[in-house]
């Protein structure tokens, strides 16, 4: 059970990561360490089975990392880009996942409240108040799993190392994505 203490610890550490204290941190933490504990993993502790999927690239998603020690290095946090509060617990050893979402940011009225007063709330409702909880399935190829890559290949446009399995064959020929589709930059020629 989720006691108050843990969270004023796992809060600060979040803080101390992200920087500030906001809502997304406040809500964040609470919602790593309910995943945590409803698949019964110990807080600060390394869990090589753990691996979490945000669907959000806000706040949120730091305290996420900073409680549960996942990371986009070690291949233990995966980024989904959804836009939405919530974030997907799964125990690779176990099968087990869990889809947890921020109930209360979907709520449709907006309150009346500041800051303080949300980040306040957040600490003192239980999070089964706070959040809904999904069982799910997840299933993960070779290329989205920890440890080293499984594939390289070189684009045969830029020339380009692609692991995992993250390239395209075009015309019998690896092509990674940014020249297969576009990127989100573009070379400037001096």
């Amino acid at each position: 059970m989720m006691n108050q203490k843990d969270y004023e610890e796992q809060l600060a550490k979040a803080v101390d990561f992200h920087g500030h204290l906001c809502g997304g941190i406040a809500i964040g933490t609470k919602l790593a360490m309910y995943g945590l504990e409803l698949l019964g993993i110990p807080l600060n502790e390394r869990h090589k089975n753990l691996i979490v999927f945000l669907e959000i690239d806000r706040c949120m998603s730091d305290a996420v990392q900073s409680v549960t020690g996942c990371s986009m290095g070690k291949r233990t946090l995966k980024q989904m880009y959804y836009g939405k509060f919530a974030a997907t617990f799964y125990n690779q050893g176990t099968g087990e996942a869990l889809r947890i979402a921020d109930a209360d940011a979907n709520k449709k009225y907006k309150r009346d409240e500041s800051k303080d007063e949300m980040i306040e709330r957040f600490r003192k409702t239980p999070p089964e108040e706070l959040f809904k909880v999904e069982k799910v399935k997840i299933e993960l190829g070779p290329g989205d799993l920890p440890g080293k890559p499984y594939t390289t290949a070189f684009c045969s446009v830029c020339g380009e190392k692609v692991s995992d399995g993250r390239h395209k064959l075009i015309g019998g020929k690896p092509v990674c994505k940014s020249c297969a589709e576009g990127s989100y930059y573009e070379i400037i020629e001096e």
